[in-house]
């Protein structure tokens, strides 16, 4: 006994079709078959085809949507014919085209194309052309998230990278001594303290500015140090500072602080940011597969997270166009070959040709 709920798909049945010129046409056309309307001019094979079985077809399936969808819809004339049995939404394209374009396609003149440029701009995923790894934006809540999952009691400090940025213009004092102390190097002197090096007005002036704007602490040497207690002889030879924006220990629900810090680190690093996750010896972590607590596994002491909330592979980096429904099109310059323009040729002058 064959499944109801499954039935079998039967034949196109037209009976009675009268359009324009058709005189009561009776057909039966199979269904998954390739079908041809063959006849002189005139016979009717049009008025078949397009003004009655895609006109019904298209007519229903508008029938079946919402009041609201349908008046956005062209709306078609019912058919003069008898009945139409199995027929599905039909798709149709004419044999006469208004519109000569050499970019058009069976894509483009059925409008499908549209529906795909949208698909892949929705659920697309793009992969790296160097390391083949998935690229993906690092959204402040996805980090937070899976930050919050670390083990109970587990220290979590986030921060930024900043570049040192040079001073036009140090004070005449410091300048003064910078330049007595330049001067004695190049006589071929000792300076007259080599125990005290001469500092770094471009570290001194970027901690001045991150100390303004409220921030108090460095990542160095994998500690965070107060601005008052670091030692400015080790940040000499640096051209990046890791400024620490929070440190806290994960208990509870600490979703919406996280949130917030990584949002301010990407704001201050320019879409990068960093945690530094610290912990005691024996205490597990979660698998990056399974999100499953192994006890057995130790947490490095500490051990450091790079996210970015830019489209580009963290190994590689390599940055990535978003994916975007004009990134498809090779209708639009955004997404058309920068070299044919989406014409597929190319028109050039060849001098070996004689």
């Amino acid at each position: 006994m064959p499944d109801a709920r499954q039935p079998a798909r039967g034949s196109l049945i037209v009976r009675g079709a009268r359009t324009h010129n058709l005189k009561n046409v009776d057909v039966t056309l199979p269904q998954g078959k390739l079908v041809i309307f063959t006849g002189v001019s005139g016979s009717g094979k049009s008025s078949l085809a397009f003004d009655t079985i895609y006109a019904e077809g298209q007519r229903r399936y508008v029938e079946s949507l919402s009041a609201y969808a349908r008046q956005f819809l062209e709306r078609m004339e019912k058919p003069d014919v008898d009945r139409i049995e199995g027929i599905c939404p039909a798709i149709a394209i004419r044999q006469k085209n208004s519109v000569r374009n050499p970019r058009s396609t069976v894509g483009t003149t059925t409008e499908i194309h549209d529906y795909m440029r949208l698909l892949y701009a929705r659920v697309g995923r793009t992969f790296c052309r160097q390391c083949g790894e998935e690229v993906v934006r690092e959204t402040a809540e996805i980090i937070a998230k899976r930050l919050a999952d670390l083990p109970i009691g587990t220290r979590v400090m986030i921060g930024f990278q900043i570049p040192v940025v040079a001073i036009s213009a140090a004070p005449a004092k410091d300048a003064a001594a910078d330049t007595d102390a330049v001067d004695d190097l190049f006589e071929g002197d000792e300076p007259s303290n080599p125990e005290s090096p001469i500092p770094n007005a471009d570290i001194e002036g970027t901690l001045d500015t991150l100390q303004r704007r409220g921030y108090g602490r460095l990542l160095v040497d994998g500690r965070a140090v107060a601005f008052d207690e670091i030692d400015r002889v080790v940040l000499q030879d640096r051209t990046t500072l890791d400024v620490i924006v929070d440190r806290l220990k994960i208990d509870g629900d600490l979703r919406s602080r996280l949130t917030d810090s990584i949002e301010t680190s990407y704001r201050e690093g320019g879409g990068a940011a960093f945690a530094v996750v610290l912990g005691d010896q024996g205490s597990g972590i979660r698998d990056q597969e399974t999100n499953a607590l192994d006890p057995r596994s130790p947490i490095p002491d500490p051990y450091r997270i790079e996210f970015s909330e830019r489209f580009e592979c963290r190994t590689c980096g390599i940055a990535y166009e978003t994916p975007q429904p004009r990134l498809f099109s090779f209708n639009n310059p955004f997404g058309a070959c920068p070299t044919c323009h989406g014409f597929g040729n190319i028109i050039e002058l060849d001098m070996d040709r004689e």
